[in-house]
């Protein structure tokens, strides 16, 4: 026990207490830290890190007559900077700097929340944990939700095709459930709707791919520049399997180029393998092609 004299004030600090305190809060700081930086640690190590400030914040209060001095704001610091080291996997100086800011926010917001409810939390240590627990989850919740909510806007994206010198834009939806690989060329493969496809190609094109499609080849006499056309759309079936269709098989042809634009990012891929789909990809038209993340591997 620790005790405090004032000119007016005198007060009585249970270290075992004073100790606990500094654990809980802590460690959902450190938990918050990681949270807004993915996965930086696991709550072992954030137990760790908050231990250490616990420690430190003890010693602080054991041997110093003064809570209020430099020396004990450097300690402080020092006790936060090892606090993030143990608790989040520094990696650089960098990455320390990032993760001590972040560390600071997070304790700015949980402290936020705790000087709201703070004449219910200073009741005892059992109501300032359920009440600490409380805010902790509300500030989780949050996080999940906002990333949850960026990630989702992040999966969309606008997709042009171009062929033969025409060239469309679709709306596309990234989806890491799309495994599909054409073994002919060794790429990953996209997905458009049909109806959007064929509006690059010509009404005797459009009937030459579907008849294809539909594998009924009747013999129909083509130009030589339609037939360097095909040459170069190399229509080809893919085996596949999804919800509702254990065995199918699914038209893809190449295209001359695949362009990706996302927010202010715009990326292409030549040659890209993409599979035409004669059923709608989603309802209310929200997207009309799937981009495979697999796409922008070498």
């Amino acid at each position: 026990m620790q005790r405090f004299r004032g000119c007016f004030v005198y007060c009585e600090v249970y270290v075992d207490v004073f100790f606990v305190v500094n654990l809980i809060s802590g460690f959902f700081v450190l938990c918050l830290t990681n949270q807004l930086l993915t996965g930086a640690a696991n709550s072992v190590r954030a137990l760790l890190g908050a231990a250490v400030g616990a420690v430190g914040s003890c010693f602080i209060l054991a041997f110093s007559k003064e809570l209020l001095s430099l020396k004990n704001g450097i300690f402080y610091a020092v006790t936060a900077v090892a606090m993030v080291s143990f608790g989040c996997s520094v990696k650089g100086l960098k990455n320390l700097i990032l993760k001590m800011l972040v560390f600071l926010g997070c304790n700015f917001l949980l402290g936020g929340f705790l000087f709201v409810f703070s004449q219910r939390a200073r009741r005892g240590i059992f109501t300032f944990g359920a009440i600490t627990t409380c805010c902790y989850w509300t500030l989780y919740i949050g996080i999940r939700l906002c990333k949850y909510l960026k990630r989702k806007r992040e999966l969309c994206c606008e997709v042009g095709i171009a062929l033969s010198g025409k060239e469309i834009n679709v709306k596309g939806l990234y989806d890491t459930g799309n495994c599909l690989y054409d073994r002919a060329t060794g790429k990953s493969v996209c997905v458009m709707e049909k109806d959007s496809f064929f509006q690059l190609l010509t009404e005797k094109q459009q009937r030459f791919l579907e008849n294809f499609c539909a594998m009924n080849m009747a013999e129909e006499k083509l130009a030589e520049e339609e037939a360097a056309f095909f040459r170069g759309l190399n229509p080809r079936f893919l085996p596949y399997t999804s919800v509702g269709c254990q065995k199918g098989l699914l038209p893809v042809v190449t295209v001359d180029k695949l362009i990706v634009r996302e927010q202010e990012e715009e990326r292409k891929i030549l040659h890209a393998a993409v599979g035409i789909s004669y059923t709608k990809l989603s309802e209310k038209g929200r997207f009309q092609a799937i981009i495979s993340p697999g796409i922008w591997e070498k």
